[in-house]
């Protein structure tokens, strides 16, 4: 058998999950000015005073959102007396979903048949006992602005962030609400090539098995991801050259792998961190048309030329995205086997 064949019990893969869009590392490398910048607008809030206000803005896959996430996780394991709650505009894009998201975060549940402004007057008593950063990602997706009025006028320690990828957005807001929110401007700047490179090494590091990149291999993601200008297309050539090299049964990842991976992107849409790429719909849909088999059914069904191995992992995304949910059940002499439900089953304590 050759030395860099991969048997069925090994992988080339370390830690996936840093290849995943939501993967926060302990350090983000060449974000250090604008995580100074927001750290100094929270800082007042230390204090028992208002934070400032902040519009973020800059092009997709930059890293805006993972340096926010990454200052509220921060916030969540330092402090008891600053409440961080994000909000991803593009999923709850009305004023009534982010009250109910709020509701969610903060762990009150008293919800059911009341309006938004009996939601508000409610929660504000809960949410003024504490400061509070809150955080709208995408928030050119908001269909109305009730809730940014609430806070400004209801909730008394805050600093409200403002993340969207056209600066243009914040000309077209409304005067009265500009004026109110006062924000600090801050613009990502896309990265320069030896960035992007250092980035994609950093994440290679966390992901694979040391020495899985053949000569060049590196290099040609690093190239591709900077003619895109977006990280997240790098992240997507990490996975896809690995999972290729995987279906080969091999330790290595050569150039053909990338370059097939460079290929795949033509039928990659990058969407946002909260959605589903082309491959995980592809699949969500066979296991909405087969909810109920066991894994290894659905696998012969997939008609994809990927190793199990992969495949698993494609499932436990999709569960990790809460779109699917996967039981393992003892059968027989059979042993173990997983089966595939579409849907998630919620327990008593989550409703």
């Amino acid at each position: 058998m050759p030395k860099d064949f991969l048997y069925d019990h090994e992988s080339i893969f370390l830690n996936d999950v840093a290849l995943s869009y939501d993967f926060i590392p302990k350090e983000i490398p060449h974000r250090e000015n604008e995580h100074h910048y927001i750290a100094t607008c929270i800082k007042p809030l230390f204090e028992n005073r208002n934070g400032k206000n902040l519009f973020i803005f800059g092009p997709p896959g930059i890293g805006k959102t993972l340096a926010i996430k990454s200052i509220l996780k921060e916030l969540e394991e330092t402090s008891d007396e600053i409440i961080p709650i994000y909000i991803n505009s593009w999923k709850h894009d009305t004023s009534h979903k982010i009250l109910l998201e709020i509701c969610n975060l903060i762990g009150y549940k008293f919800v059911q048949d009341k309006s938004s402004n009996e939601i508000m007057q409610e929660i504000k008593k809960i949410l003024n006992k504490k400061s509070l950063v809150f955080c709208f990602d995408e928030i050119d997706k908001l269909t109305n602005y009730d809730i940014l009025y609430f806070i400004l006028e209801d909730i008394y320690r805050k600093t409200i962030i403002l993340i969207t990828n056209e600066k243009s957005w914040a000309n077209a807001l409304d005067l009265r609400l500009k004026s109110r929110l006062y924000p600090e401007l801050l613009e990502f700047r896309p990265y320069s090539y030896e960035e992007t490179l250092d980035i994609l090494k950093q994440r290679l590091e966390y992901t694979f098995v040391p020495n899985v990149f053949e000569k060049n291999c590196l290099d040609e993601i690093a190239k591709k991801t900077f003619e895109l200008g977006d990280i997240r297309a790098g992240i997507y050539l990490l996975k896809e050259s690995g999972e290729q090299a995987e279906s080969r049964s091999s330790k290595k990842i050569i150039l053909q792998d990338v370059e097939n991976a460079i290929k795949k992107l033509t039928e990659f849409k990058i969407k946002s961190s909260k959605d589903l790429d082309i491959e995980q719909i592809e699949l969500l849909n066979l296991v909405k048309a087969n909810s109920g088999k066991s894994a290894s059914e659905i696998y012969k069904l997939y008609n994809k030329d990927i190793s199990y191995k992969t495949f698993r992992r494609r499932l436990e995304s999709l569960q990790d995205a809460k779109q699917i949910n996967l039981e393992e059940k003892r059968k027989g002499n059979q042993g173990k086997i997983t089966y595939v439900y579409f849907g998630v089953s919620k327990k008593l304590s989550e409703f």
